[in-house]
C-alpha cells in the first residue's frame, strides 16, 4: 500500500512539474483602460489601442502618456460584444473595425481609414460597411495587411447559414484595397451574384488574425458554439462550412447543428480545434529572442478560459498546447514588438496593458 501511495505521489509531482515547466508573470505597464479590444505597434515603445466604448488611443509605454484621437465615427455598443474593435497602424494611417450605428436599431461591422497629421486625424472615414442587422452578436472582427491589401474577418451576426450566402458579407473573410475597393484578382470578383470583396466563406465569429512570417500565409481563429473553436488558414475561394458543420461543437441548447458533422468533403478543414470551447481571440507568431522557449511558437488568447496559451506550429500541424498563464480576466489581444517584448490586454473594466516576464 505504501509503495502504491509513493508511486502515485511521484507521478503527481512529475505531472505538476510538466504543467509548470514554463512559468510566467504579468507586469502591469499601463492602467486605467476600459475594455480594450485591439492594439497595433507604431514602434517598440508606442502603440495604438481601441476601447469598446469607442476610443482610439495612442499610448507611450515608456512615458505612460495616453492621447485620445478624437473622431466622428458612429460607434455603438448595444451589447457587450460590440463597440470599437480592431486597429492596425500602417505608414502614417490607422484602419479600425467597429460596430456602426446604421439607424433603426441596426448595426454593421464597418471599417474606417484614418490619416494622421500633427498627432490627430486629419480625416477618418468609412471604407467598408457590411450588411446591417438587429442581432447584437458576432461582429468579428480582426484586420491584417498583406502585400498592401487589407484582410478583415466579418462575423455572421448570429444568422447561421447566411455565412454561405454569396450576397452577404456575414460570416466571411473579405479582402479590399486601402480605399475599400475590391482587388480584381479576388476569387469571386468575376462571379455573377457574388460580392467582389469576399475572399473566404463559412465562418461564425472570427476574432483573431495573423500573418505568419515563416510561410507568409494568413491564419485566423474562429469561435465555435459549444465546442468547435478553431485555428485555421485563410485560403482564397474556400469554405469552412458554417452552419452546415460546427467543427465538433453543438448548439447552446444541446441540439446538433446541421447533421452533426464536424467536417465534410469539399470544405477547408481547421488545423486545430478546441472542444470544449475556450472563446479563442487574437494571436501572434512569436519570433523574438527574449523568450527562447516561445521562439517560433503561436501565442493565442482566450476569453472564456481567461488564459494565454502557446502552440507549436510547423505550417501544417499544431501541437503541444501549453498554458502560459490563466485566470486573470478575458485575454483579448497579444502583440510583440520588434525587440521581442510581449504585451497583452484584458477585456475588463479598469483594465490595462500587461507585459509578460519570466517568473
Amino acid at each position: 500500500l505504501m509503495t502504491k501511495k509513493f508511486l502515485i505521489s511521484i507521478i503527481f509531482c512529475l505531472f505538476s512539474f510538466n504543467l509548470n515547466a514554463s512559468e510566467y508573470k504579468l507586469e502591469k505597464v499601463i492602467s486605467g483602460l476600459n475594455k480594450p479590444w485591439g492594439m497595433s505597434f507604431i514602434n517598440d515603445n508606442e502603440l495604438f489601442l481601441t476601447q469598446k466604448s469607442g476610443e482610439i488611443l495612442k499610448i507611450n509605454l515608456t512615458t505612460k502618456e495616453v492621447k485620445n484621437f478624437s473622431h466622428n465615427l458612429k460607434v455603438v455598443q448595444p451589447h457587450w460584444q460590440a463597440g470599437m474593435l480592431d486597429i492596425i497602424y500602417k505608414d502614417g494611417e490607422v484602419f479600425v473595425s467597429y460596430t456602426e450605428d446604421r439607424g433603426n436599431d441596426k448595426t454593421s461591422t464597418s471599417i474606417a481609414r484614418g490619416i494622421i497629421r500633427d498627432e490627430s486625424f486629419s480625416e477618418i472615414e468609412n471604407i467598408f460597411q457590411s450588411d446591417s442587422s438587429w442581432n447584437n452578436i458576432h461582429w468579428g472582427s480582426r484586420l491584417m495587411f498583406k502585400d498592401d491589401l487589407l484582410y478583415a474577418s466579418i462575423g455572421e451576426r448570429g444568422h447561421g447559414s447566411v455565412a454561405q450566402d454569396p450576397t452577404s458579407y456575414f460570416g466571411k473573410m473579405i479582402r479590399i484595397n486601402k480605399d475599400g475597393s475590391a482587388p480584381k484578382d479576388n476569387p469571386y470578383a468575376d462571379n455573377e451574384g457574388w460580392l467582389p470583396e469576399i475572399y473566404q466563406i463559412g465562418l461564425r465569429n472570427p476574432q483573431g488574425i495573423i500573418l505568419n512570417p515563416q510561410d507568409d500565409e494568413i491564419y485566423i481563429t474562429n469561435h465555435g458554439p459549444r465546442g468547435g473553436d478553431f485555428f485555421g488558414k485563410v485560403e482564397a475561394g474556400t469554405n469552412y462550412g458554417w452552419a452546415d458543420v460546427a467543427w465538433g461543437g453543438i448548439d447552446y441548447d444541446g441540439s446538433i447543428i446541421g447533421d452533426g458533422s464536424a467536417w465534410k468533403e469539399g470544405l477547408l478543414k481547421p488545423i486545430y480545434t478546441w472542444i470544449p470551447s475556450i472563446a479563442v481571440s487574437d494571436m501572434t507568431f512569436y519570433v523574438g529572442d527574449l523568450f527562447p522557449d516561445l521562439k517560433n511558437k503561436l501565442l493565442i488568447t482566450s476569453l472564456k478560459a481567461q488564459k494565454l496559451i502557446s502552440l507549436e506550429f510547423d505550417g501544417k500541424k499544431a501541437r503541444n498546447e501549453t498554458i502560459l498563464f490563466e485566470k486573470i480576466g478575458r485575454v483579448r489581444d497579444v502583440e510583440a514588438n520588434s525587440v521581442g517584448e510581449i504585451f497583452v490586454i484584458i477585456d475588463n473594466d479598469n483594465s490595462g496593458i500587461w507585459k509578460l516576464v519570466s517568473d
